[in-house]
């Protein structure tokens, strides 16, 4: 039995043995892998893998990690690990979390899942062919703001929904800087499309329900594939929304969701740097009939605010290899934005509304 089957098996005991996590990547794996899953009593990070062996002992030796991996075949080879954590670019994650299935180790992926939609077909068939467990970095719904606009939305506080609007518009570094960068690729997984809506037709879908159809118009800009992204939504109870998400946007407004029903409005808003930190939620009804905030999150601390969120993915995941159970999200929900996103693309290239298959209902998160 693959070691992390073992420590899964026995993490159930009164005195639980200690997951051994590997991280793939030394930009955002460590600045937010490594410290989410080091926030769970029940990890240990003992490995990091970089491209180049310098700036894997130097990833190692500056976080006091034990093994440094300059080859990724290696790092998810180990007997001495039960998790991988991938941080990579989309286009190569799929191999990485292939290759850590088949070595059965429990699998932490970044989203977008892959660059295509066959890539995480073939992810989701190895996860469930080693039985291992799998878990994929959404973390809007992680945040007390978002959670109590989905109570608001469900509860009937804002009565039948009339529609939505979404805005997002930020400058990010690579647009900034004017660099080449996979982040402006949309075949290595990068663009605004899987970076920035990927999470948004995540948790589009978490709050509403099912996307029937959907339109776009893709805008690229300063060497970028898709700079720009505007869509428009329509879901299987009929509400419509609309999208218009930008990276390079100098001084942008931020990230902000506005619902509006037969009985109320809210309005999600974060106009700081910070794509976790910094959202207030304000709600207005016919009984009160003025916007108010009813959830304000902490504002930028100069940290990464997205620490806390993925730690609180991380630790769902960690419950899921204990109990042995599947956890939300996880790599269906990466599949399913996947093939959101592909249909987004169809719509952009034929110019007229393209259908995606029906979502399957899964497991709310926990």
């Amino acid at each position: 039995m693959p070691a992390a089957g073992r420590a899964a098996r026995r993490m159930g005991a009164d005195r639980p043995v200690m997951l051994r996590v590997g991280v793939v990547g030394v930009g955002f794996g460590r600045a937010v892998h490594v410290p989410a899953f080091r926030a769970d009593e029940r990890c240990r990070v003992v490995g990091i893998g970089a491209a180049t062996a310098g700036r894997a002992r130097e990833a190692a030796t500056a976080l006091g990690i034990e093994r440094a991996f300059d080859d990724w075949h290696e790092l998810v080879a180990s007997p001495d690990l039960d998790v991988v954590a991938i941080a990579v670019p989309p286009a190569v994650q799929p191999e990485v979390a292939e290759a850590a299935a088949r070595a059965g180790k429990h699998i932490f992926c970044e989203k977008p899942a892959g660059a295509m939609v066959p890539q995480v077909e073939r992810m989701v068939a190895a996860v469930a062919a080693a039985r291992v467990t799998h878990g994929i970095d959404f973390f809007f719904p992680e945040l007390d703001a978002w959670r109590k606009a989905k109570a608001a939305v469900e509860d009937g506080t804002l009565g039948r929904l009339h529609h939505a609007t979404l805005s997002w518009h930020v400058e990010t570094y690579a647009h900034r800087a004017r660099r080449d960068s996979w982040k402006l690729r949309h075949e290595m997984g990068g663009g605004t499309l899987n970076n920035f809506a990927s999470h948004s037709l995540h948790y589009l879908e978490w709050l509403f329900g099912g996307i029937r159809r959907l339109a776009a118009r893709l805008t690229p800009t300063g060497g970028a594939d898709d700079a720009r992204v505007d869509a428009w939504l329509e879901f299987q109870s009929g509400l419509p929304v609309s999208l218009s998400i930008a990276a390079d946007a100098f001084l942008g407004s931020g990230h902000r969701l506005e619902v509006y029903g037969e009985d109320g409005a809210l309005v999600l808003a974060n106009p700081g740097p910070d794509y976790a930190e910094g959202f207030t939620l304000s709600l207005g009804t016919r009984g009160a009939p003025a916007l108010a905030p009813v959830a304000t999150g902490a504002p930028a601390t100069g940290g990464d605010g997205r620490i806390a969120a993925v730690r609180s993915v991380a630790r769902r995941f960690v419950d899921g290899i204990a109990s042995g159970t599947a956890m939300t999200p996880n790599l269906h929900d990466g599949l399913r934005v996947q093939v959101l996103m592909a249909a987004l693309r169809e719509a952009d290239g034929t110019g007229a509304w393209a259908t995606p298959p029906p979502r399957r209902d899964r497991a709310d998160h926990g």
